[in-house]
């Protein structure tokens, strides 16, 4: 029981981290803070500037947050 209870939690915190990371890659690329990451501004992240057509669902030539959760850095 303790060992699903130790799994549980560190799963939970796994994710709260990346959650934070991906939250803070968002904010540092989101270089005029209007909540949107524009393909300029991912183009200072070659990973990112790649896979920004993919990524952007709705095409409208900026990447919310959500779109953003997509992306995997890889």
């Amino acid at each position: 029981m303790q060992i699903r209870a130790i799994a549980y939690v560190t799963a939970v915190l796994g994710a709260a981290a990346l959650n934070t990371q991906a939250s803070t890659l968002f904010s540092e690329l989101d270089l005029n803070n209007d909540g949107y990451i524009s393909e300029v501004e991912a183009g200072v992240n070659s990973i990112l500037s790649a896979a920004f057509e993919e990524l952007d669902v709705n095409e409208d030539a900026k990447l919310s947050k959500e779109e953003f959760a997509a992306f995997k850095g890889e």
